[in-house]
């Protein structure tokens, strides 16, 4: 199945994103779980990313930037007895929350509960 991603190319401004399409979705590894993004943020941080100034990230371009993310629960790694499929979480990815699917570390997610009635 494929899915989009958002990726710069370059630093930048706005310019540098592009939608990408991958040919499958990531396969989560022993102790993952694969995360259907329901929404991510476009933050201040996030514009630092892109321009390349932001002191706590390395990575050259490219990559897709993305400082945090909610979303549902789609497949589970190996071993991973914490959470399951259909649940929401939430997490803080720095880079990479700008796309479809993501793979993150069961342990790094939070639950997100359900809204009170």
């Amino acid at each position: 199945m494929n899915y989009n991603r958002i990726v710069i190319s370059s630093f930048g401004g706005p310019e540098v994103l592009q939608k990408v399409t991958e040919p499958s979705v990531p396969i989560p590894n022993k102790g993952e779980v694969r995360i259907k993004v329901l929404t991510t943020s476009a933050s201040y941080t996030d514009t630092l990313i892109r321009r390349g100034i932001y002191p706590a990230v390395r990575n050259k371009p490219p990559f897709s930037p993305g400082y945090d993310l909610v979303g549902v629960v789609d497949a589970l790694g190996e071993g991973v007895q914490s959470l399951s499929v259909g649940q929401k979480v939430a997490g803080l990815t720095v880079i990479g929350s700008y796309t479809e699917y993501i793979c993150l570390d069961a342990k790094d997610l939070v639950s997100v509960p359900k809204p009170f009635r």
